[in-house]
């Protein structure tokens, strides 16, 4: 009997396996299922999803890791592909050696790889996916994005570039002349980020219920953020931890707008278009200068960008007028990504632009890109059609 009992073991083990990798299938199914529903009916999305579920889910899990004074995702991720590929190197050492079984045990690595894929889409999904499809911000906002003249274009660089160039004159340098926001630490900047999306609610009160969670979670450091840099990417959004991780090894100009951009993720907004623009917004309500500095050099250079390629002349006209110091900083910016170019940083981002594409992000619409259209109707509801 006890031999019995011996042989039965594996085979109970053997079924409960299958039986767990059966239901992270069926979760994966499931999560296509709500995509292809989400697509159709974002009335259903807006209301059942993106203002009912997800804050509760969101605000659960933010609740957790939040307090913890390290990035938990990072970690997760660290441990997740060393866990992958380890598992990988044993299962494919094991189809080699297992003779007679080799058929079979290929089957139980694809079988156990697509439930562990499935699985990770649901929680994706769970956690902020079907965000993606949810009503665009203008809903909210009121702007009116239509295409706009050059003319209008070169009108909001430089009143970008005007306002760069007011704001940077109380800044701090570093030893090179180039801007920092030391000795304000990481940590601090974190709470200045909470506390811009604050300030935006307060002068926005009708956003409240959207950006509730942005003014609720902070916005972690990374550790190994110089390996980010080399992936071209200045923040993450992490939706299984509900983390917003940013990478401190990037130019500082960057960082306080990647805080409020990964924010914005956090608080239900996906389009990346969308999130810098709402982090714009957010920085040019802050009481920091460090933030307010930081917003409008990331629009300026995106609205800069789209003049570039619509009138160079205009463009040049408007690059003339920033000061040195401004100057000194876009300089400095642009080395540091240049000489953080690698291969894996270009692989990453087409990875990237797949995953975007895949979740719907295309805007063919627009006449300068998303984010400067939105630039541009919040120029005209400030200034009006000029």
């Amino acid at each position: 009997m006890k031999g019995t009992g011996k042989f039965f073991l594996p085979l109970r083990r053997c079924r409960k396996e299958w039986l767990f990798w059966g239901i992270c299938w069926l979760l994966g199914i499931l999560a296509l299922g709500l995509i292809w529903w989400a697509k159709g009916h974002p009335d259903w999305v807006e209301q059942s999803y993106s203002l009912w579920f997800y804050p509760r889910w969101a605000g659960l899990l933010s609740s957790l890791t939040t307090p913890l004074p390290f990035s938990l995702g990072e970690w997760v991720v660290i441990a997740a592909g060393g866990t992958a590929l380890v598992f990988l190197f044993c299962s494919i050492r094991g189809i080699f050696r297992g003779k007679g079984k080799r058929k079979k045990r290929l089957l139980l690595l694809l079988y156990r790889s697509g439930g562990a894929a499935a699985l990770v889409l649901f929680l994706f999904t769970l956690s902020g996916g079907l965000n993606y499809y949810r009503y665009s911000f203008t809903v909210y906002s009121g702007l009116e994005v239509q295409p706009s003249s050059v003319s209008q274009l070169a009108q909001l660089c430089q009143e970008l570039a005007d306002t760069a160039n007011e704001l940077r004159e109380n800044l701090a340098e570093d030893a090179q002349g180039v801007y920092t926001y030391a000795p304000t630490s990481h940590w601090e900047l974190s709470e200045k980020a909470m506390e811009s999306y604050q300030q935006l609610m307060e002068v926005y009160p009708q956003w409240e219920p959207l950006l509730r969670l942005a003014g609720q979670v902070r916005p972690k450091p990374v550790f190994f953020s110089e390996a980010m840099s080399y992936m071209q990417i200045v923040g993450v959004f992490f939706p299984y931890t509900m983390e917003a991780n940013v990478n401190i090894h990037t130019s500082d100009i960057d960082i306080p707008h990647a805080m409020c951009h990964e924010l914005c993720h956090i608080a239900g907004f996906m389009r990346e278009d969308e999130a810098n623009f709402i982090a714009y917004l957010a920085c040019r309500e802050s009481e920091s200068d460090d933030f307010r500095y930081s917003g409008t050099m990331t629009a300026l250079i995106h609205a800069t960008n789209a003049l570039y390629s619509a009138d160079r002349e205009l463009y040049q006209q408007v690059m003339s007028t920033l000061s040195p110091q401004v100057q000194k900083d876009l300089q400095a910016d642009s080395l540091y990504y240049q000489a953080h170019k690698s291969l894996f940083g270009d692989f990453s981002t087409k990875v990237n632009d797949v995953y975007l594409k895949a979740n719907s992000q295309t805007d063919g619409v627009a006449s300068y890109g998303r984010m400067v259209d939105l630039l541009l109707a919040d120029y005209r509801s400030r200034h009006g059609d000029t």
